[in-house]
């Protein structure tokens, strides 16, 4: 697998098939399918779900020794219950380690990712998506946003970090008409006239984004629904 010029973008027909839950989902799933490829041996995801799983990613346990989930939510059925900053496992027996859409909700992140190092063993790999421009989503809580520079100092003790943005300025005004849908409450006829406009026009706005988020200029780079990053140890 050609990590440097691996394309993580999901296909521009996906956008009009409707069974995504939202754009930056279909954007995560996309992420890690196209990761999956080179995963194998020990993995454990962190706050992943094995119950009540959100988006369409099928984990490939077909290729893994083991694949365990950590999760303090009982109802996720988790192989371990534990806090993902302090998992009950020796150190350096993980081979890969996924964790999307965990760190926004942690009061101290960075004891999260030295975790991910201690477990991981030399030439392991984590994968991590976190949100940018994204509302807040309480789990049961939702402390920060990290910027391109903050994962990075985030990792700063991995030998290398490559990361990616999930879409960029029209993904983000699509996504953010996608999820202010849930604000048009009723059953009037403009009530339904308007989500019927906003998804069209969420819809347009992404499979615009598809096409022309990786050639956009530095203005429009600064926009961008999250981040999706590799790190090996």
């Amino acid at each position: 697998m050609d990590i440097l010029n691996t394309n993580y973008a999901p296909e521009r027909s996906s956008i009009w098939k409707g069974n995504h839950v939202t754009y930056r989902r279909l954007w995560l799933d996309s992420c890690l399918q196209t990761s999956s490829d080179e995963i194998h041996g020990f993995v454990i995801d962190l706050g992943g779900k094995r119950e009540n799983k959100r988006g369409s990613f099928q984990p490939p346990v077909h290729q893994a020794d083991a694949w365990w989930y950590v999760n303090l939510d009982l109802e996720t059925a988790p192989d371990i219950f534990a806090d993902v900053t302090e998992v009950p496992l020796i150190s350096r027996q993980v081979d890969y380690i996924i964790c999307t859409e965990v760190l926004e909700h942690l009061a101290r992140p960075q004891a999260c990712v030295d975790e991910m190092h201690r477990l991981l063993r030399d030439d392991g790999v984590v994968f991590v998506s976190v949100p940018f421009f994204y509302p807040v989503h309480a789990d049961p809580y939702d402390y920060q946003r990290f910027t391109e520079d903050g994962l990075r100092h985030l990792f700063k003790n991995f030998k290398s970090v490559e990361i990616h943005r999930m879409g960029g300025y029209a993904g983000v005004l699509g996504l953010m008409v996608e999820l202010g849908m849930a604000g048009v409450e009723g059953n009037s006829f403009f009530d339904k006239f308007l989500r019927r406009a906003m998804k069209w026009i969420s819809r347009w706005l992404c499979w615009y984004d598809l096409g022309s988020f990786a050639g956009e200029r530095l203005p429009w780079r600064k926009f961008t629904t999250g981040y999706f990053l590799r790190a090996l140890k």
